[in-house]
C-alpha cells in the first residue's frame, strides 16, 4: 500500500483495500476513475492506474508500456479506490525523479541520516520510505525542509531504500521522463565523460590541505592515471576510495573530528550528483565507501 502523510497536519492519505485475489484477472479491466491496482510478484511489484504502469523493484521504479493478457505474470492482484486528494498526490509522486537516494545500513545513527537527508536541501516535494519487494511505501510530504526531524523512522532493517523527490529540481529536468528509466539504458556520453571520481578525490585533498596538512596529500602514493586521466567507472571510483582511505589513515592529530567533516563534504558530494552517479550506476559503490569510514 502506498500511503501519504502530512506529518505538519497529522493527517494521512491511504486508500481502501476492495479485494484481494490470485485469481488471473486483467489489471486493465479492473481499474476506471479513482482505482488503480497492485499486483505482487516475487521479487517486485506492478503499479497499475487509468493512466500509468509501473514496476518497482529493490533497486528502482520504471515505467512499462501496457502488456497483453497474456504475459500478466503475479501471484496475487490487490485491488484499491481512493478520493481525489490521494490521486492528485500519487499522479505528482508517479510523474517525479528522485534527486536522493539511500540504502541506509543497519547500525547508521538516527543523526547521520537525518544529517544526509537534509543535505538534499529539499523544500518542497516527498520522502519515501519503501520496503520493496513488499508493497509497502510510505511518503512524507516536504512542505518547509524542516519535516525530516519529525519523521518517525521505522527499524533500518525494515528499510529497503530511502528516496527523495524535489519539486523544484525536476521542474530544471529537460522534458518528463518515465521514473529510472536510465536504469534500462545506456549511459549518456554526457554523464560519462565527467570525471566525478576525480572531482571527490578533490574535495578531500583540499580539505586535508587547508585543515590538516599540504605534505600528507604531497606524499600520499596514488595511481594518478585512474584518479586525475579517466573516465568515472567504479575501478576508477574504487582508486579514488583507496586514496582517500590511506590518506585518513595518516592523519594523526583529532582524527575522529577530520573524519566527521570529510563524511560531510562526502554525503553533500552524493546528494549534489545524485543523478548523474545514478546513471553511471556507482550510487551503491559510493553508499558503502561512505559507510566504511
Amino acid at each position: 500500500m502506498i500511503t501519504f502523510y502530512d506529518i505538519n497536519r497529522d493527517i494521512e492519505f491511504k486508500p481502501k483495500t476492495e479485494f484481494k485475489t490470485r485469481l488471473k484477472l486483467d489489471p486493465f479491466k479492473l481499474i476506471g476513475e479513482n482505482t488503480f491496482v497492485i499486483a505482487l510478484n516475487d521479487n517486485y511489484f506492478d503499479l497499475y492506474t487509468s493512466s500509468d504502469t509501473l514496476r518497482f523493484t529493490p533497486e528502482f521504479k520504471v515505467k512499462l508500456e501496457k502488456k497483453q493478457g497474456n504475459e500478466l505474470n503475479y501471484k496475487e492482484i490487490i485491488f484499491f479506490t481512493a478520493d481525489d486528494e490521494y490521486f492528485k498526490l500519487l499522479k505528482q509522486y508517479i510523474s517525479l525523479e528522485p534527486c536522493f537516494k539511500i540504502k541506509p545500513p543497519q547500525d547508521l545513527p538516527r543523526e547521520e541520516l537525518l544529517k544526509l537527508l537534509k543535505n538534499s536541501t529539499c523544500m518542497n516535494g516527498f520522502l519515501e520510505i519503501n520496503a520493496v519487494p513488499n508493497p509497502e511505501i510510505d511518503i512524507v510530504l516536504i512542505q518547509s525542509g524542516e519535516e525530516f526531524n519529525l519523521i518517525d523512522f521505522p527499524d533500518l532493517e525494515r528499510i529497503n531504500r530511502i528516496l527523495i523527490y524535489d519539486i523544484e529540481k525536476n521542474a530544471c529536468l529537460a522534458g518528463p521522463k518515465p521514473i529510472y528509466s536510465d536504469a534500462k539504458n545506456s549511459v549518456s556520453g554526457q554523464a560519462h565523460n565527467l570525471k566525478f571520481h576525480t572531482k571527490l578525490f578533490e574535495l578531500v585533498a583540499e580539505y586535508i590541505e587547508k585543515n590538516i596538512s599540504t605534505r600528507l596529500i604531497w606524499n600520499l602514493s596514488l595511481d594518478r592515471d585512474k584518479i586525475f586521466r579517466q573516465e568515472t567507472n567504479p575501478d576508477t571510483l574504487n582508486a579514488t576510495f583507496q586514496a582517500i582511505k590511506k590518506a585518513i589513515n595518516l592523519i594523526k592529530t583529532d582524527k575522529p573530528k577530520h573524519i566527521e567533516n570529510i563524511k560531510t563534504l562526502i554525503s553533500a558530494f552524493y546528494t549534489e550528483h545524485y543523478i548523474e552517479l545514478e546513471k553511471l550506476k556507482l550510487i551503491t559503490h559510493l553508499e558503502k565507501f561512505y559507510t566504511e569510514i
